[in-house]
């Protein structure tokens, strides 16, 4: 009976360490399964947290590209704006330009015609002060009546460019006593016209071809002095210098040829005159070689 008591007493002994054991194996699959929903709900949170920062990326790229879009289109306008205003201002310097050369014009023709109307009053009124009356005959039939207004003077009425082309169409033709004078009239007419150094460079020119180089040497001359920064200032060095070539003043030639040289020496009259300098550098070689005995 002691036996089968102690047996037993044994048994449960032995018993208790393996429930012990049971107890723990049970906490820890329950904390293992808890686990697992944690993960469970931390992924679930991570999918809906992704998901969310998808749908938040694909709002603003769509965003950005309304901005772009927005920016394109305003640079777009704007460019256009900017051109259109740019083609005015350019239209807009087109018409003042413009208006300046008309306004220049037309000061000059008003210059003009306060030159010609004194003259033309002094010829519509007699030396005594009376208004002359051309019906007027004396009894006597005298000639010596007050005279009927004669033709105004030639530059009346008439424009810078008529002028000139008027001038420049008889040295053209080959009228060079009627393009000097025309170029003449125009000078007193326009004396601060553009055009004024080119009409002065002409009149030298007919001169040369008419071999008056006296007269042409004195019109290149008055270019040089009275249109120093105009752009017929090297071509009248030159025409002077061949003038005062065939004069057979060479020393002024010379002279005339270097100050070309010097003053313009990559024009088209700068290189011509430094030809014509060498040519008279080799005319005069022979001149100063010393005879041999």
């Amino acid at each position: 009976m002691r036996t089968i008591t102690l047996l037993f007493i044994g048994a449960l002994i032995a018993a208790a360490p393996a429930s012990a054991q049971n107890r723990e194996h049970l906490q820890m699959a329950a904390e293992l399964t808890i686990l697992r929903a944690q993960n469970q709900e931390l992924a679930n949170t991570l999918a809906e947290t992704i998901k969310l920062l998808n749908e938040t990326a694909k709002a603003l790229n769509a965003r950005i590209d309304q901005t772009n879009e927005a920016m394109r289109k305003g640079f777009a306008d704007q460019s256009l704006t900017i051109n259109t205003a740019a083609g005015d201002v350019r239209k807009t310097l087109a018409q003042t330009q413009d208006a300046a050369t008309r306004l220049g014009e037309l000061k000059e023709e008003v210059q003009a015609l306060r030159t010609s109307i004194p003259a033309l009053i002094s010829r519509l009124t007699p030396p005594d002060g009376a208004v002359a009356d051309p019906g007027a005959v004396s009894a006597a039939g005298d000639p010596g009546a007050p005279p009927v207004a004669s033709t105004p003077p030639s530059t009346l009425g008439l424009s810078p460019d008529r002028m000139y082309n008027t001038a420049f169409s008889d040295y053209a033709g080959g009228n060079y006593a009627a393009a000097i004078q025309g170029f003449e009239e125009f000078l007193k007419a326009f004396p601060t016209s553009p055009r004024a150094d080119d009409a002065q460079q002409y009149i030298g020119e007919a001169e040369f071809i008419q071999s008056r180089f006296e007269q042409a040497i004195a019109a290149f001359s008055k270019v040089i002095q009275n249109y120093p920064k105009e752009n017929q200032v090297p071509w009248a060095y030159y025409k002077r210098g061949l003038a005062q070539s065939r004069l057979g003043q060479t020393a002024a030639a010379r002279a005339s040829f270097e100050a070309a040289v010097k003053l313009f020496p990559d024009t088209e009259p700068g290189v011509l005159s430094l030809s014509r300098l060498q040519g008279l550098d080799s005319a005069a070689a022979p001149a100063t070689t010393p005879r041999k005995p």
